[in-house]
């Protein structure tokens, strides 16, 4: 399985986005446009191992403004209509390349369950991105050096909340919260993030807590953007 990925980001000026951690299926840029999954419908016998209690999600982000959700569908070969449960809401990121959502927990999950992440952004005019990477759900976490090599965020990019229910494809860049930014290019690891601001006890509450957790990293001094923590 992979427990590890070595990043490898080819200068590709037509890209859109890859994910890089957990590792994909695979990117195309004549299929991205596909749901749900950029046109890689099979799933890959090598998973990564994931952290139920805290993993990066790394994307390289070849447009300057994106909005990016980040879902997850349990089993061993979800269809797109099993893709319904957020890990991350819609945030709105600006600043291409390196981009890592760090410390992404897996609700009422248990070790050993197989799973399908899928990020979705809207980085196209014509309608939505996708990407899936296949993975394998563990309590053991990663070590410092793993996350490390595994979350990283270029000088530069920030993020808002978009305060609405809609997905990255629809959701309209001008309905924006809370934003934050990194100050360089390196490691998001930090776990202040579990010290942020409690979440609205509000049916928006999930959202609500990724922005406190991204807030409360970064107000923290932590480099990159860390902490967006699941709260189904």
């Amino acid at each position: 399985m992979y427990s590890i990925t070595t990043f490898l980001f080819p200068a590709l000026a037509a890209a859109h986005f890859q994910m890089h951690y957990p590792h994909s299926r695979g990117f195309s840029e004549d299929t991205i446009v596909q749901y749900p999954c950029g046109g890689f419908n099979d799933v890959e016998s090598n998973r990564t191992e994931f952290p139920i209690n805290g993993g990066p999600v790394q994307l390289n982000m070849e447009h300057t403004e994106t909005n990016v959700e980040v879902l997850i569908a349990f089993g061993n070969n979800p269809s797109g209509a099993d893709y319904h449960t957020v890990l991350v809401p819609t945030l709105f990121e600006r600043g291409p390349q390196l981009f890592c959502l760090g410390d992404i927990r897996i609700p009422n999950a248990k070790a050993g369950t197989n799973a399908t992440i899928q990020v979705v952004t809207n980085g196209d005019p014509s309608g939505g991105l996708y990407a899936c990477a296949d993975i394998t759900l563990t309590d053991t976490p990663l070590s410092s050096a793993d996350f490390k090599a595994n979350c990283q965020n270029s000088t530069g990019v920030s993020i808002s909340y978009l305060n609405t229910k809609n997905n990255a494809n629809t959701t309209e860049a001008g309905q924006t919260g809370s934003s934050g930014s990194s100050s360089s290019s390196s490691a998001s690891g930090s776990s202040s993030a579990s010290t942020a601001a409690a979440a609205s006890s509000s049916s928006t509450g999930i959202a609500a807590m990724a922005t406190a957790n991204v807030m409360g990293a970064l107000a923290a001094g932590a480099v990159g953007l860390v902490g967006i923590a699941a709260a189904l």
